[in-house]
């Protein structure tokens, strides 16, 4: 990595270039999106509204980065890249091999000299050398390099041999920067015309790729924002009486009455002591209940035998399992007073009934038999960290 350098912000910033891995993509905290990737030890990152990551594994790149520390106010450093330095010199399309770069680098120093030379590295990496050994108060800044499938000498000699008229030194020319790039853009597409086509042709295939990686994400988006137009349309219909109805009501069938109304009182240590008689009554319910993706019916009894309090739980897989059970357990257990109800919620109803003008959305309505409608399972969906059973 290069000596640092100021940027257009006046910030100071480095440069690294290298062959890209390990790329991922998440949201900042801004909101934003952070692309990142390693070259090397290091991971950079680069922050764009872009959600398509401007590089992929494979690519080799260059770009300008600064070290900036987390706003928590830690002391956790990030290396930020600067969005508009970021080059992809070479796509991972490219099915060849870079054997080296021709660069050319600039200096606060030498104004309007440029250096052009070689390296079978990296550009920055030249540059850091270039700095840590030539005395120069200022630092090397690449400004641009070319990768070159051949011999990188021999792109920089004939570089040099157009830039004749221009050479103030063994390897500084006083030139624009768009005719040494020019230059050396010249020399690699006459000493290597079919290697020079084929970079052409992987960067006409990566933008083909782009396109239609950009097509996915746009595919994907409109997934998610339908899927989030529906979520709001449920959400709004459920707060509506019928919406309320379908999603949280409950239909339920009595297939036995008590005889008379329970005293649902417990008995008191007075009230004992007085002779006070509480009578035995079981009521019994069978409610449709889902776990996972399967439904079974869940029966409970609560009441009083002997005037005391009883209660108890089992589980049935079959309905007519659970009502067979439940008709014979008042008599198994001498108690003459009882209910049977079964209920099952609207939500596991495909077809539930029209819930009557008068009636309230959270009263169970009471129904003939369940024999007119469909039940099955309910399906989850994901609503916020929670899953929730809809319709």
């Amino acid at each position: 990595m290069a000596k640092g350098y100021r940027s257009a912000s006046g910030k100071a910033a480095k440069q690294a270039s290298g062959v890209v891995t390990n790329c991922s993509s998440r949201v900042a905290m801004n909101g934003s999106q952070a692309h990142s990737f390693t070259i090397g030890r290091n991971t950079f990152t680069i922050f764009s509204n872009d959600n398509l990551s401007p590089v992929i594994n494979g690519d080799r790149v260059r770009f300008d980065y600064q070290v900036r520390r987390l706003r928590s106010g830690s002391r956790s450093e990030y290396l930020a890249i600067i969005p508009e330095s970021l080059i992809v010199e070479a796509p991972t399309e490219l099915d060849a091999v870079v054997s080296g770069q021709v660069y050319i680098l600039s200096n606060t120093s030498m104004p309007g000299l440029l250096k052009i030379g070689f390296t079978t590295g990296t550009a920055s990496d030249r540059a850091a050398a270039l700095s840590g050994v030539t005395g120069v108060p200022t630092g090397f800044k690449v400004e641009w390099a070319l990768p070159v499938i051949g011999s990188p000498l021999a792109v920089e000699q004939r570089a040099h041999a157009i830039l004749a008229k221009c050479r103030q030194g063994k390897e500084f020319f006083r030139v624009s920067l768009e005719d040494a790039k020019s230059a050396c853009i010249q020399s690699f597409a006459e000493l290597y015309p079919d290697r020079a086509s084929a970079m052409d042709d992987a960067f006409a295939k990566r933008a083909s790729e782009e396109l239609a990686r950009r097509e996915e994400l746009a595919r994907i988006q409109a997934q998610r924002d339908k899927e989030r137009e529906e979520q709001q349309a449920r959400e709004a219909f459920s707060q509506t009486r019928e919406g309320k109805w379908l999603n949280e009501g409950n239909c339920y069938v009595e297939l036995h009455a008590f005889s008379y109304e329970p005293n649902w009182n417990l008995p008191s240590f007075f009230s004992k002591l007085f002779g006070a008689k509480y009578h035995d009554y079981l009521k019994l319910t069978i409610t449709a209940t889902q776990h996972e993706t399967d439904l079974f019916w869940s029966f409970d009894v609560e009441g009083r035998i002997n005037e005391k309090p009883h209660y108890e739980r089992k589980r049935f897989e079959v309905l007519d399992e659970a009502i067979s059970f439940a008709k014979n357990y008042p008599e198994n257990r001498r108690v003459d007073n009882f209910s049977i109800k079964v209920l099952i919620p609207t939500i596991f109803i495909d077809n539930p009934p029209e819930l009557p003008p008068s009636h309230r959305p959270s009263e169970a309505l009471k129904v003939a038999s369940f024999d007119d409608l469909v039940v099955r399972p309910a399906r989850y969906m994901q609503i916020g960290r929670h899953k929730r059973l809809v319709r």
